[in-house]
Formats: structure tokens, C-alpha cells, sequence
């Protein structure tokens, strides 16, 4: 027991480590919390400091995901402490322990809780996010993509605890999409949905990021 606990707290801290944050003050000398959507994450890095960066930022946001399923694995702990080491690092990615409980977006680290536990859910959400970035419908059809995971994962007859582990996935990943990097929880309900639908406060990307400069 105490060896899976100290398994699900360290995933949980690599996942606070932030590799978006260390490249903004490294290539720029920025607090990426301050500058485009304000987000911790891959895409931030490749809208506010450097499209090249984006790669390794990406494979390390992934990589956060599966290191503690794979830790989990080799110290030989059951299925369950493996999926609960993995939902840790995405919690941890979104509400970074050395951010001020600030962070990403949890795609990184879910896309490597997949890429080990399950196949079926990943092929899910990749053949979702492709017809996304086809459609120019990205943040929708990613979010379609976490939500169908699970129901992937049930259809070729996975584990309870794989399926239910990929049931949370979402919950975490639409949750930060409503609080992102916030104080507070607007109360605008149309507001609400744009950030669940369009992971912003507004339809139009653009628009959205000059009200967010104008307000600073």
C-alpha cells in the first residue's frame, strides 16, 4: 500500500513538472501564464514561443503520462495503482503543484496514459483529433475523441479499471477547459460553453486573444 501511494504521488509530481513553462522561460523569458491563451501546454508554446519547440514539449507532456504507469508496472503493482499513477500525472500536468496549482490542458499526458493502458481509446482519439484539424474543428472533435475513449475501450472488451480510468480522463481535461488558469469560475453561461466546446471564452480565437491582451 505504501508503495503504491508514494507510485500515485510521485506521478503526480512529474506530472506538475511543466515542460511548456520551462521552455517559455528558457527560449523567451516569459511566465507562459501571462502571454496567448495563458495556457501551460504545447499549444501555447507553439502560438507564443516557438512552433520548433513544440515537439519536445509535446513528447515530454506525453512522456508525463505514462512514466508513472510504467513505474507502477515494473515495482509489479495491479492494474488499478497503474491507472490511478497515470490519472495522477494528469492532474498533476493541469494543477501543477509548482505552479500555484496552474498547468496545461491534460491532452499530453492522456494521449501517454493511452499509448499504454489502451490502444482502442488512443486509435479513438487520434482518428477524432485528424478529422478535427481536417474539419478546423480541433478543440470539439479532441474533446469528442477523450469522450468516446472509454466507450472504444468497453467495445474491445478492456478491463473495468482501464475503461474506468479512461471514464476520468475527461472529467479532468473538461474540467480545466471550465477553470482554466483562473482565479474564479465565470458565472456567464455562454462563456461556459464556448470554453467547453471551443477550450476559450469566445468563438473566434483571434477575438478572444485581443480582449485578453486589452485586459492586461
Amino acid at each position: 500500500m505504501l508503495s503504491a501511494g508514494l507510485i500515485v504521488l510521485g506521478s503526480y509530481l512529474i506530472g506538475g513538472v511543466s515542460a511548456a513553462y520551462v521552455a517559455g522561460r528558457i527560449l523567451r523569458g516569459i511566465d507562459l501564464r501571462l502571454y496567448g491563451s495563458r495556457n501551460v501546454g504545447a499549444s501555447n508554446v507553439f502560438q507564443t514561443v516557438s512552433r520548433a519547440a513544440v515537439v519536445p514539449v509535446g513528447l515530454l507532456d506525453i512522456a508525463q503520462g505514462l512514466a508513472g504507469i510504467l513505474i507502477a508496472k515494473a515495482a509489479g503493482e495491479e492494474l488499478a495503482v497503474q491507472v490511478a499513477a497515470g490519472l495522477a500525472a494528469l492532474a498533476g500536468h493541469n494543477w501543477s503543484p509548482f505552479l500555484r496549482f496552474s498547468g496545461g490542458r491534460g491532452i499530453g499526458p492522456a494521449i501517454g496514459f493511452m499509448l499504454v493502458l489502451s490502444w482502442p481509446g488512443l486509435g479513438a482519439f487520434v482518428g477524432c483529433s485528424l478529422a478535427g484539424v481536417a474539419l478546423g474543428a480541433v478543440p470539439q472533435l479532441v474533446g469528442l475523441g477523450i469522450l468516446i475513449a472509454p466507450l472504444a475501450a468497453l467495445a474491445r472488451g478492456q478491463s473495468p479499471e482501464i475503461i474506468a480510468g479512461l471514464a476520468v480522463v475527461p472529467a479532468l481535461v473538461f474540467a480545466k477547459r471550465l477553470l482554466t488558469n483562473e482565479p474564479s469560475l465565470p458565472r456567464d453561461g455562454p462563456v461556459l460553453m464556448n470554453r467547453l466546446l471551443y477550450d476559450r471564452d469566445t468563438r473566434e480565437r483571434e477575438a478572444w486573444l485581443r480582449a485578453r491582451e486589452n485586459s492586461d
